[in-house]
């Protein structure tokens, strides 16, 4: 059997329906793409603010272990001076010994030849050999400055030491000195 079309019956056509399920199909398509893209952007800035918070924290951090080596009471402050020389080079390291901590700054140095650089020393009690506590050469106005440099913590100071060693540092300290300082009496300043 086939199928006629009766000539009265109208032509199939889409009905106005059809196109707008579309229509709204691909409006809530592109709204949710959208959407998808600033929820990227959103977690880039987040994950930005996150990452400068954490380097925050990290400064704070440091701040904060340098301050408690400058005001514990355990802390051994010990000033250094020339031994000689008509300039008076000075300097104090400030020592807490049970977390390791050295903050030493030092005034009055003199500038130094190329290839030379100032080192720091700490010599522990029970007269064993020298540590070094870290290279420095001073500001043009003749300042400097040692911070939380790497060294054991537990160890007692008996004195520290500044001497003048080849650019690259020394394993042993070189004579002669440019400053020494003894430990203070445990609670004086």
């Amino acid at each position: 059997m086939t199928y006629q079309r009766d000539e009265n019956e109208p032509a199939k056509r889409f009905r106005p329906g059809f196109w707008i399920g579309w229509i709204l199909a691909i409006g809530f398509g592109c709204v949710a793409a959208g959407l998808a893209h600033h929820a990227a952007w959103l977690q880039r800035q987040l994950n930005l603010a996150q990452g400068n918070a954490a380097q925050i924290q990290m400064k704070l951090d440091h701040a904060t272990e340098v301050a408690d080596v400058l005001t514990s009471p355990q802390a051994r402050h010990v000033v250094l001076t020339e031994e000689r020389g008509p300039a008076k080079p000075s300097g104090q390291a400030n020592w807490l010994a049970s977390e390791g901590a050295l903050v030493f700054v030092a005034s009055g140095l003199k500038p130094l030849p190329a290839g030379k650089t100032y080192e720091l020393w700490m010599e522990p009690a029970q007269g064993k050999a020298p540590l070094p506590a870290g290279m420095f050469a001073p500001n043009p106005d003749g300042s400097a400055a040692v911070v939380l440099p790497p060294l054991p913590a537990h160890t007692q100071a008996s004195r520290f030491l500044v001497t003048v060693e080849p650019a690259g540092g020394s394993v042993t300290p070189s004579l002669p000195m440019v400053m020494e300082g003894e430990q203070t009496i445990a609670g004086s300043r």
